[in-house]
């Protein structure tokens, strides 16, 4: 999509320009001078003299003349303050709203620039530059550094402070109550909460054999210490045979009167949790003390601080999902870009569109731009760039005046001579 431009030359290759074709005139000048100077004292001597002298004497009225009207356009000739000269330092100004108003009007008109971007299909180029492998690529390591630097640029503190918010928020809005009344309500339906009871048992019995040491340390400290060790030991084994077995009869029997108790403490439960105002407000006041509480304002703000560091690091590695997955995704916009025409005129037009209404809105603020830097600038500095950039060409006309009159002063010379 790279255009090559033909190379502009520096400025000291246009001043060095100048120089040479200014020479060059002032040179045709000061020889028409000499010969013409030179005729006047041969000039009876030979008709063909005449004509050289009317030749070179309207050579040098017609290299005057240019000269004036070129120096003019720059500075006072001869540095005689002449009315209507030195245009550009005087009329600076109104030169810049000038080119400013000229290029709104002949570069940027709307409708204009409308017409060259449909011409230019720019969709399509873009499609076609970026299913290049190597463009792709560097759009995406371009997309990925991008990302990374805005979340590295995101404030901590209030990201993280916006993350607790949004959780507590939504945890506020969640009706806990009834969900949990609903979901005790649809186990014991199913029966499935048996199979709650018999792991919350399995885990009682496995606490009591894993921790038996503790436990028996625990009923030695409280027996009295006339109580000899070993009925100490005795009654332990009784208390976790009693207790082991009592949790094996509540295993073994759905229908015990404990697990029909529990049944009907959590149906009552289940009930209350669901149309019980007072539970609701109970366990409303248990999701603020979880919001309030600082291990969940801590967990909220590790989300934050984890995700940050694992975008970061992804984002970071070419070979990361998140690298590959941008990069895949500037492939498959390629594509579609390229073999799609109805997406290509979409772009086009809205690049268009956008292109026009930005021009409409803003084309004032070219002008003002273009007006406003050369109002800025220096009367003679800006003569001076301009005189740098076109003067080379300008001392053409000098040296076609110069030509020009010597033709025009031939000619007349000759028709005066055949007439008279």
């Amino acid at each position: 999509m790279t255009d090559h431009q033909p190379t502009l030359p520096s400025v000291d290759e246009r001043r060095r320009g100048l120089r040479i074709m200014r020479s060059v005139a002032t040179g045709l000048l000061v020889l028409s001078a000499a010969i013409f100077i030179w005729t006047l004292r041969f000039a009876a001597e030979s008709t063909w003299i005449g004509y050289l002298q009317a030749a070179t004497e309207a050579a040098m009225v017609g290299a005057i003349a240019d000269w004036f009207a070129v120096t003019a356009i720059f500075k006072h000739p001869l540095g005689i303050p002449i009315p209507h000269t030195a245009l550009i330092p005087r009329g600076k100004d109104a030169i810049g709203r000038g080119l400013g108003e000229f290029i709104r009007g002949n570069f940027l008109a709307p409708a204009e620039v409308s017409t060259r971007i449909h011409e230019a299909r720019p969709a399509e180029r873009l499609g076609n530059w970026l299913g290049q492998p190597d463009n792709a690529a560097s759009v995406a390591n371009q997309i990925a550094a991008l990302a990374k630097t805005t979340v590295d640029m995101l404030s901590d503190d209030e990201v993280q402070g916006s993350i607790e918010a949004v959780i507590a928020a939504r945890v506020r809005s969640i009706p806990l109550a009834p969900l949990i009344g609903g979901a005790i309500e649809n186990a014991m339906a199913d029966d499935r909460h048996h199979v709650l009871v018999d792991g919350v048992l399995a885990g009682v019995d496995k606490a009591v054999v894993e921790n038996q040491q503790i436990l028996r340390d625990r009923l030695g400290d409280e027996s009295p210490w006339w109580v000899p060790e070993p009925v100490d030991d005795a009654v332990f084994r009784r208390i976790v045979t009693g207790v082991r077995s009592f949790i094996a009869d509540l295993k073994a029997d759905p229908h015990h009167q404990l697990r029909k108790d529990l049944d009907a403490r959590a149906a009552d439960l289940a009930l209350r949790l669901r149309e019980s105002p007072d539970m609701q407000d109970r366990v409303d006041e248990l999701k603020e003390e979880l919001i309030n509480h600082p291990e969940f304002r801590a967990w909220a703000a590790g989300l934050w601080t984890r995700l940050k560091a694992d975008l970061i690091h992804a984002l970071d590695q070419p070979d990361s999902a998140a690298h590959q997955r941008i990069e895949k995704t500037v492939r498959e916009v390629a594509q579609r870009l390229t073999n799609d025409p109805d997406l290509q005129e979409t772009v086009d037009n809205w690049l268009a569109e956008t292109a026009k209404r930005t021009l409409a809105d803003s084309g004032h603020e070219i002008v003002n731009l273009v007006a406003g830097t050369v109002e800025r600038w220096d009367a003679k500095e800006t003569a001076s760039r301009i005189e740098l950039l076109v003067g080379k060409d300008l001392q053409y006309i000098r040296i076609n005046g110069t030509i020009v009159g010597a033709l025009v002063g031939l000619v007349i010379h000759a028709v005066a001579e055949n007439l008279i």
